[in-house]
């Protein structure tokens, strides 16, 4: 009965063995397109905040340029030769300015290209990750229904075959399985484990031979039965 147990015990693990490593797919796929996404975000962040710092370059260009004009005219209505050249200091001071703003500006325009192909780059990845992601997730559930539902019809004839095992001996066989890496049940072959492949007691080959009582290997604990 045990046997048959065993044999039902590892139809089963065997449908949940592809179940139980798909929350750590999941996860290590998550985490790739996370970083992808994160990685878009910022580029394109770095994309507004270049644009954004153009037009504010673009905007004191401007007004340099209007304050010159606005100042040029006003050397019409210098009266003497100090103001004269103060103003016209003023001026050359405001055009350095502005070049230096105008230099600035430039190079931001020439990044300005290389910066949004990135951008676009990272987009792309992210999103073709993203479709990647969501077609194992669509997958996944599917697998899920389709062993689940493999799962319960096997548990129903788990079910029949647990009836008549006694309850300790079942909690035994169960806590066994767990961790003996599904075999519980071995046979004992000439005198050995074959689960442990360690020599069980002659006492004990004697109650496996006398067949009246349950019998576990000495180093693993395993329920044995004798090869026949």
């Amino acid at each position: 009965m045990l046997l048959a147990l065993q044999k039902v015990d590892q139809e089963i693990a065997s449908l949940r063995k592809d179940l139980d490593s798909l929350p750590a797919e999941e996860a290590k796929r998550r985490k790739k397109l996370d970083e992808l996404e994160r990685v878009a975000s910022e580029k394109k962040e770095k994309v507004v905040k270049n644009e954004l710092d153009v037009r504010a370059l673009e905007k004191a260009i401007a007004g340099s340029d209007a304050e010159i004009k606005k100042i040029n005219e006003r050397l019409n209505t210098v009266r003497n030769n100090a103001e004269y050249q103060a103003t016209l200091f003023q001026i050359e001071a405001i055009k350095k300015d502005r070049d230096g703003t105008q230099d600035e500006c430039l190079k931001l325009l020439g990044n300005q290209e290389t910066i949004k192909l990135e951008y676009t780059a990272a987009a792309k990845a992210a999103a073709d990750e993203r479709a990647v992601f969501e077609q194992f997730q669509a997958e996944a559930r599917k697998l899920e229904q389709s062993r689940n539902g493999a799962i319960a019809v096997v548990q129903q004839r788990r079910a029949a075959l647990t009836e008549g095992i006694p309850p300790d001996l079942l909690t035994d066989y169960t806590r066994m399985f767990g961790t003996r890496n599904a075999l519980a049940v071995v046979a004992c072959e000439n005198s050995y484990c074959q689960g442990c492949y360690n020599k069980i007691t002659t006492n004990d080959l004697a109650r496996l031979m006398g067949g009246s009582s349950i019998v576990t290997c000495g180093s693993c604990q395993r329920i044995l039965f004798l090869q026949k």
